[in-house]
């Protein structure tokens, strides 16, 4: 049996499999793609802004299938909350998402200048004793927030920060979205690369930083675990590799003022490892699920509820999370107050 090449995520060609109506297709999205995003970019800000008021209900009215979808999240984890209360805060997720993507073109506004947002002293302090560690730092977050723009802070502040992500359909869009992300210091690790595994170890033993989001439901290891009250198959990497590695875990997230700036707030997340790894994987991933919903308790208008975050259930549920809740922790120090 012939083995199967080995996989350079960034170097990939287009698929073999499309037809020719998929390639004139998908070279007329990416040439769209390409056209509105140096549109957006000279447009100035402000005036995207204003856009955002008329774009973010539109974008309610018009993405029929996330609008359900949104609804349906928010009844199940807000029961106590009225109909109109749950179509009020999808409204304004449309919105907020909308200002998100214009910000994320427009992201060295918000890096360089009187708009910057601050990585507060509080912040830079966890940070800093995370890393004296010398074992590396797991950083936990969600899509919470501008998530985009909070990981690029973080890079710009000199913080040796690395996430993983998910190729796109079109590994020409794949290397777009690379350059823009890493054009401020952030480095990406793409899933399915033959170097990833190499490379997340790396990260470890050059004492840096792993981001990784850890609120959806994607293919990859996970296991069920409380959120909202509901199990939620969750993302077990986080936990997995800060437990195998020794390293600390860091929680932080990103949340929009009133005023239309960030603010990023962060958490050291103590655990205690009973010495069973899997059960304490579990446990970890629990206490995480748990520290993000907090966060989207905060200002529930600024996650991501158009995600079919609770479609995979597990045969039988414990929906109190049981002895998951119950593994003993040391008390969060918070910070970005």
């Amino acid at each position: 049996m012939t083995p199967k090449p080995k996989k350079v995520v960034l170097e990939a060609p287009l698929p073999k499999r499309w037809s020719l109506f998929q390639h004139v297709k998908n070279a007329l999205l990416y040439a769209l793609i390409r056209t509105a995003y140096a549109t957006v970019a000279a447009v100035p800000f402000p005036i995207l802004r204003a856009a955002a008021i008329v774009l973010g209900p539109l974008a309610y009215w018009m993405a029929v299938r996330e609008r359900r979808t949104a609804l349906q999240n928010l009844a199940r984890a807000f029961p106590e909350l009225p109909a109109d209360e749950h179509r009020r805060l999808a409204q304004q997720m449309f919105a907020h998402l909308t200002t998100s993507a214009m910000e994320a073109v427009h992201a060295k506004r918000f890096l360089v200048g009187r708009h910057a947002v601050e990585l507060p002293k509080s912040c830079r302090a966890l940070l800093d004793e995370a890393l004296a560690h010398g074992r590396g730092v797991v950083l936990v977050t969600g899509h919470i927030g501008n998530w985009e723009l909070c990981g690029q802070v973080f890079a710009y502040a000199g913080y040796p920060v690395t996430s993983i992500a998910k190729p796109l359909y079109d590994p020409r869009l794949t290397r777009f979205v690379h350059r823009l992300r890493t054009s401020f210091g952030a480095r990406i690790l793409w899933r399915g690369d033959v170097s990833l595994p190499k490379e997340m170890l790396r990260v470890f033993k050059e004492n840096a930083i792993l981001g990784i989001l850890i609120d959806q439901d994607t293919r990859v290891q996970g296991d069920f675990v409380p959120f909202f009250g509901i199990p939620a198959h969750t993302p077990t990497a986080a936990a997995s590799l800060a437990l195998r590695n020794e390293a600390p875990v860091l929680v932080a997230w990103s949340q929009r003022t009133p005023t239309g700036g960030h603010q990023i707030q962060m958490e050291c997340c103590a655990f205690t490892p009973s010495g069973n790894l899997d059960r304490d994987t579990l446990a970890l991933t629990a206490v995480l699920s748990q520290r993000l919903e907090a966060a989207i308790r905060q200002a529930p208008a600024q996650w991501v509820w158009l995600h079919p975050r609770f479609k995979k259930q597990p045969p039988v549920v414990d929906t109190k999370g049981g002895a998951l809740n119950n593994q003993p922790t040391t008390p969060a120090v918070s910070a970005g107050e």
